[in-house]
């Protein structure tokens, strides 16, 4: 598949700062995949995210090398209205996303802002307001939403707006696992039955094992690893010594190995563990 996103040599620095923020990243992501980016806080997870639809350095002042180009349009020398129709971004806190009256406005804004025509911001923001599983919402007022309820229309919102990429900042980080579930139901539909390209930022090893293609380990801004999901977490040490805990079936495996018991594959979920686990009550 071809890349829709190519990142060369970037390095960014916050004004007043010693060190980097991002250091000397170099990237190529795949059409409709999902990568998720892991790191300790301070990793520079948040500013990598707000690299893509060009708010930093636009919005985020700094010192900036390197290029970044999404769907063919390098973020630097694109301002960010143009950037918005090919890449989404949520952010951790939804209610600092919403500020309309109504639903019905919040979903509709970005489309207006982009200038598309009014009938088909009506068909745009009842097929994204379906695909959360908020219809019949258009009234409500975003505040008075859950917390989970509204993260979903801040998807809605992006989605409206028909990008290629959605980037999402911890969007599950307030939630509680009800909603968190519910969220990430919707944004792994977005990756299978639209084909978007999902980067997600988040702690939680859970949804990367069920979710991700890829995993992007971050620290001290700068790439420490990246591969699939069982070639990241099977290397413990470095995880262990970035703060990073890996899914605890994981953990278990890996510290079974080191006593010497024959683990074949090393699970990244609790069905793999089930079965490996079987096997080895069933060898020994």
């Amino acid at each position: 598949m071809p890349s829709i996103i190519e990142i060369k040599d970037l390095t960014f620095s916050y004004p007043h700062t010693e060190k980097p923020a991002l250091k000397n990243i170099n990237l190529s992501i795949e059409t409709g995949k999902f990568v998720a980016v892991i790191g300790p806080t301070g990793s520079g997870k948040s500013t990598f995210c707000y690299c893509f639809n060009g708010s930093v350095p636009r919005l985020f002042n700094g010192d900036m090398n390197g290029s970044v180009v999404v769907a063919g349009l390098d973020t630097y020398e694109n301002e960010i209205p143009i950037l918005a129709e090919h890449v989404g971004l949520v952010v951790q806190n939804a209610r600092s996303q919403l500020f309309n009256v109504t639903v019905r406005e919040e979903v509709a804004f970005g489309c207006e802002n982009l200038g598309v025509a009014r009938e088909e911001i009506r068909k745009r923001m009842d097929e994204a307001l379906a695909f959360v599983g908020l219809s019949g919402f258009e009234d409500r007022q975003p505040s008075a939403l859950s917390g989970g309820q509204q993260q979903r229309v801040a998807i809605a919102c992006v989605l409206a707006m028909q990008p290629e990429v959605l980037v999402l900042d911890e969007p599950t980080s307030e939630l509680d696992p009800i909603g968190s579930e519910q969220v990430m139901q919707v944004i792994s539909r977005l990756n299978d039955e639209l084909g978007k390209t999902i980067i997600l930022v988040t702690h939680d090893m859970d949804f990367v094992t069920h979710y991700a293609d890829r995993v992007i380990v971050m620290n001290e801004g700068e790439i420490v690893e990246d591969g699939t999901p069982r070639s990241v977490f099977s290397q413990a040490e470095l995880l262990r010594r970035i703060h990073i805990r890996p899914p605890q079936v994981s953990e278990v495996a890996l510290e079974l190995k080191k006593c010497g018991i024959p683990i074949g594959q090393i699970p990244i979920n609790l069905e793999e563990a089930v079965v490996e686990m079987e096997r080895l009550r069933h060898a020994h």
